[in-house]
């Protein structure tokens, strides 16, 4: 009777309890349950045995210990978050989509989309796994179907280990042909490249790496004019896609710049972070590329008629040679116009090369130019700027003869004005062709 009057009471007070009270005690007790299960499948931690001398840890507690531990930070290490490319916010942000750029932001987003689908990133390092010698933009230039491969064109800095301790009309600059190459494709995935040419005198490198799908092949204008509206287009180290403004520019080269340059004017240099254009595009606002970017101080790029003479050269002869005048220029055009002035007052002349310097021993030197003259004219043609020259001087090479070897001279014509003789001459030079930097200053007067 009693027992009847206890289980009586006791079915009174569950039903007195609150069924959220009822609830903690079951999740409490599946809790508990489930500690006893992982204890079941947790190395078990074995006590540390004491010995005459005292403490020590013996070594199967250790290991079990570590594995613990490794256990419990896996439990509670945080889960990555899953990126989602359309949520996903840039870090620096672009400044692309500004009131300034407003005039632009439609043509100038459909010829940077356009563009972008041919620019890629490179990254170098000397061993695998080390760090990284050097992170650049590329640009696919060519796809074979047969063998799945594609061909990129980027600069030589990826794989330069040295700068000239002086300039680089001393030379000194030095390349590593063994870095190991990496191409970071636009699909997020990246394969090894193979390393197949660089010409230190343009810093043009050439990689091939494998490509399974179709690229879309760019478009290039070799006409790009005087303060032109562009966009420089790169790939950072997330392969975010970098565009910044800009106007094109012809100007002199300082002393230590090749001459085959023209200029990237940035709108807002101050705010102007290039560290990745490097081998990146400088693009028309009709989405055509005019130039391969080349980071130096004052921004050059390499203009896209001697980039596709570099391309064509280097189909033909499995190299870029080049004839080796063995002088450095200045446009007149590009001087003040205070300067323009006074050499048009003094020697009649308004157009043309005024000579920086002139290699010792070289055919010019032989001929008799000094530095000071002016040349006006090359094969027969007069010539306004130093990309005018470089061209020239391509084109001499285009229509010799298919065996490289072959190419060990050139002869050209320069039309020449003596500055302090007031004279005018025309010599005829057998230059060298070289596939390396031309050093102009090794013994010749030291350039301040």
């Amino acid at each position: 009777m009693s027992s009847d009057l206890e289980k009586s009471k006791n079915k009174r007070a569950m039903a007195a309890v609150p069924e959220e009270v009822l609830a903690k005690k079951r999740n409490l007790g599946r809790e508990e349950g489930q500690e006893e299960e992982e204890k079941k499948d947790s190395p078990a931690l074995l006590p540390m045995p004491r010995g005459s001398r005292g403490c020590f840890i013996d070594p199967r507690w250790l290991t079990a210990k570590i594995a613990k531990d490794k256990m419990d930070a896996a439990k509670l290490a945080p889960i990555p978050p899953v990126k989602i490319p359309t949520l996903e916010h840039f870090k620096p942000p672009p400044r692309f989509h500004t009131r300034a750029l407003l005039p632009l932001r439609e043509s100038g987003s459909k010829a940077a989309l356009s563009a972008a689908k041919s620019l890629v990133g490179i990254s170098s390092s000397l061993d695998i796994g080390s760090k990284p010698l050097k992170r650049c933009s590329g640009l696919l230039i060519d796809w074979d179907e047969e063998s799945k491969t594609c061909v990129v064109l980027t600069t030589a800095h990826l794989i330069r280990t040295k700068d000239s301790p002086v300039n680089v009309w001393f030379g000194g600059e030095e390349y590593t042909s063994n870095a190991d190459v990496t191409v970071h494709l636009l699909d997020g995935t990246s394969e090894k490249g193979q390393l197949l040419y660089y010409q230190p005198h343009y810093d043009l490198a050439f990689v091939r790496v494998k490509v399974d799908q179709p690229i879309q092949l760019p478009s290039f204008s070799e006409e790009v004019t005087f303060a032109e509206e562009v966009l420089r287009l790169g790939r950072d180290n997330m392969l975010d896609l970098r565009i910044t403004y800009g106007r094109a520019a012809y100007q002199n080269p300082v002393i230590d710049e090749r001459y085959h340059y023209m200029y990237f004017d940035c709108a807002d240099d101050d705010n102007d972070d290039d560290e990745y254009d490097s081998g990146g595009l400088v693009i028309s606002l009709d989405g055509k590329i005019v130039g391969m970017f080349n980071i130096s101080s004052r921004g050059s790029f390499i203009p896209s008629s001697i980039l596709l003479s570099c391309v064509d050269l280097w189909k033909k002869y499995g190299r870029i040679p080049r004839p080796q005048l063995g002088m450095a220029f200045e446009a007149i055009k590009l001087l003040e116009p205070a300067h323009v002035d006074k050499i048009w007052r003094m020697c009649h002349i308004d157009d043309g090369l005024v000579v920086q310097e002139v290699l010792k021993g070289s055919p010019a030197d032989k001929f008799g130019i000094e530095r000071g003259d002016i040349v006006e004219c090359f094969n027969g043609e007069s010539i306004s700027n130093t990309v005018e020259l470089e061209n020239r001087l391509m084109n001499t090479c285009k229509g010799l003869s298919d065996n490289y070897n072959d190419l060990i001279e050139v002869h050209v014509s320069v039309g020449v004005f003596h500055t302090l003789k007031k004279q005018r001459r025309i010599g005829e030079l057998t230059v060298s062709v070289s596939d390396l930097g031309e050093v102009i200053a090794r013994g010749s007067r030291k350039i301040s």
